[in-house]
């Protein structure tokens, strides 16, 4: 998840790959930023950015899976698991302030998904990770209200199902190196479709059409989050390597699942 967008006032452009600058307008919000393709890599996707029905079809997608997850936590985990949400949203949230350099002026930080999902499960983790984007949405602009439902679709419910995958490559082994393994590369997956599907969904709004559309978003998105997943992956896994040492109870998602890696 990269901060390369600086919003500020007047207005924005973007710069094509022929070297053109195009100017942007987005409703009554007023931007000051020459932006060129491949600095279109910020996750938290603001208010302009995508089209009504886009932001109107995640909206409808996300609440789904936000009913489905509701249920499901209601139905599958122990009271004592609200403490454990609320501390792993707390943690995350302060996690994605601390930014880690990669290249020419880029840093990425942190989502958070896969993590909370080993260690919340796949249900409450889509809740946690809503509860951190709202609050970073309305309290800090990160992220706007009419793509608020694309944000969720894109970071808590793509990062919590990575747990699915984790469950696909670990099996029935109890090997704690197959099982870093998968949480490494579900990590790195969840980072990388995340992009993809935030390059989609600002590639096919008009405002991006004179740029290139898809042909520059979702490279731009995808070049940079192959990078950053690597790190999002690496602090993963040694996130939860440290758990499954010191604190193998407290992971709830797989005690819920029924799985046993101590």
């Amino acid at each position: 998840m990269l901060h390369a967008l600086k919003f500020k006032h007047s207005f924005m452009e973007v710069v094509s790959p022929d070297g053109s600058a195009k100017p942007l307008n987005f409703g009554n919000t007023i931007f000051k930023k020459s932006v060129t393709i491949p600095e279109l890599t910020h996750m938290h996707i603001p208010d302009g950015f995508l089209d009504p029905y886009v932001c109107a079809l995640t909206y409808i997608i996300s609440a789904i899976f936000l009913v489905w997850a509701w249920r499901k936590m209601k139905a599958t985990y122990p009271r004592g698991v609200v403490p454990l949400l609320a501390t792993s949203s707390t943690f995350v949230f302060a996690a994605q302030m601390l930014n880690f350099p990669i290249a020419y002026g880029t840093s990425g930080h942190l989502v958070g998904g896969t993590f909370l999902a080993t260690l919340l499960g796949p249900h409450a983790a889509i809740l946690s990770m809503t509860i951190v984007l709202l609050i970073q949405a309305i309290f800090f602009a990160d992220g706007g209200i009419s793509t608020f439902g694309a944000n969720i679709l894109n970071m808590a419910i793509i990062g919590a199902l990575s747990f699915y995958f984790i469950k696909i490559i670990s099996g029935s082994s109890t090997s704690r190196k197959r099982f870093l393994s998968s949480v490494f590369a579900a990590s790195w997956l969840s980072v990388v479709l995340g992009a993809l599907m935030c390059g989609l969904q600002i590639g096919v709004s008009p405002i991006f059409a004179s740029a290139g559309g898809l042909l520059a978003t979702v490279p731009a998105m995808l070049f940079w989050h192959t990078i950053i997943g690597v790190g999002e992956a690496a602090v993963t896994t040694s996130l939860i390597s440290q758990l499954v040492r010191l604190r193998p109870t407290v992971l709830n998602g797989l005690a819920i699942l029924g799985w046993d890696i101590r």
